[in-house]
């Protein structure tokens, strides 16, 4: 068995609050630039009052609500304290001393959490960072788990349902799981949820990414009830506190909130898209560099933090996500005189469109 501490920490988006870098504006974290909800104030004082007792473990109230929007059978819907405690749980509970096929460039914690559970990590093929469904399903093994982001990170491209249905297949013809993070799905504009579409697939969800409240995290997963079964055989106690709970019921309470931020950041990712010919469908964008660590760098002392990619092997990328849209709109200056014309990325993307920018274009939001 593998010693978990051998297994190296993965570096991520954003800083601690108290490593903060005065006067940067960070767009490294991917999340709701309008966030937090002007709803957490209230779920932070329903949550103080609760915060004496022990939390309800099965979260019966927020889980029967979450099912009803999401139109689920009773008994598929798993609440956790974040999306990545039940990624952690869902390879755990299937890919351990198994082989499970996933990404070489994507998030990190898929390979970590692996190969610290003893798993044979298989890299699916990704040519020019792009997915075939079609070629990772000819990958699959018997009794296997398959980790797929979808939308992907750190490239932004999005698989609808349909076009996971060849992965799909494979993974019911070898009795197999494939486990769709779709942490990022509320950026996509008309993006599907797979959630439901087979009893070989697990889905996973951050709300803190579309809430912006990566402080205060929260997830659900959801699965066939054998397989919603199996991940909370692993799930820790009181996994979701009283402050979290309270925000996730807000938040289905509010809906209005979250559609008009969501739609707004649309907007200014839709102008990035269009004035740089990216090809990402949501709300983070990879751009090309000789060293993505000196683009990084020469952007930090021009006031903008971005992500450094070379922990997902990628040195020669800088991923950036928008913020609100004028202080995107003055990244892009910036990023036009620091890198000249952003090279669309990765060079050759299949499908991508050609062409020089548009010289108008406006975001709104």
């Amino acid at each position: 068995m593998v010693d978990p501490s051998r297994v190296p920490l993965v570096e991520h988006g954003g800083e601690p609050p108290g490593r903060r870098s005065r006067g940067l504006l960070d767009l490294s974290l991917s999340t709701n630039p309008y966030g937090p909800p002007p709803y957490l104030p209230l779920a932070l004082r329903r949550g103080e009052r609760e915060v004496a007792a022990y939390p309800d473990r099965t979260q019966l109230e927020l889980t029967r609500r979450l099912e009803q929007a999401l139109r689920l059978a009773p008994g598929t819907v798993l609440l956790g304290g974040s999306a990545s405690e039940l990624l952690r749980i869902g390879i755990t509970a299937f890919g351990t001393r198994r082989s499970v096929l996933v990404a070489p460039h994507t998030y990190g914690e898929y390979q970590r959490i692996a190969a610290s559970v003893g798993s044979r990590v298989v890299p699916g093929p990704m040519p020019r960072l792009w997915i075939d469904p079609g070629e990772w399903a000819e990958r699959v093994r018997p009794r296997s788990l398959i980790v797929l982001a979808n939308p992907g990170t750190p490239t932004g491209q999005y698989l609808a349902p349909r076009a996971l249905a060849p992965l799909v297949a494979a993974a019911e013809r070898t009795r197999s799981l494939l486990l769709v993070d779709e942490s990022y799905l509320p950026f996509v504009r008309g993006g599907e949820s797979a959630a439901g579409s087979s009893d070989h697939l697990l889905t996973v969800f951050s709300w803190s990414k579309m809430l912006g409240t990566p402080g205060l995290p929260l997830g659900h997963a959801t699965g066939s009830r054998e397989v919603i079964r199996a991940l909370r055989a692993h799930l820790l106690p009181w996994s979701v506190g009283p402050f979290a709970r309270h925000l996730g019921l807000l938040a289905l309470d509010r809906p209005a909130w979250t559609r008009t931020t969501l739609a707004r950041t649309e907007r200014t990712a839709a102008y990035v898209r269009q004035l740089l010919r990216f090809r990402s469908r949501t709300n983070y964008f990879l751009v090309h560099a000789p060293s993505g660590t000196e683009l990084a760098e020469r952007l930090a002392a021009r006031g903008f933090r971005v992500r450094d990619l070379r922990s997902l092997g990628l040195g020669q990328y800088v991923r950036f996500a928008v913020r609100r849209a004028p202080e995107t709109r003055a990244f892009l200056r910036v990023l036009a005189r620091v890198a000249g014309e952003p090279r669309r990325s990765p060079p050759g993307w299949p499908g991508e469109r050609r062409g020089r920018p548009p010289t108008r274009a406006s975001a709104k939001g």
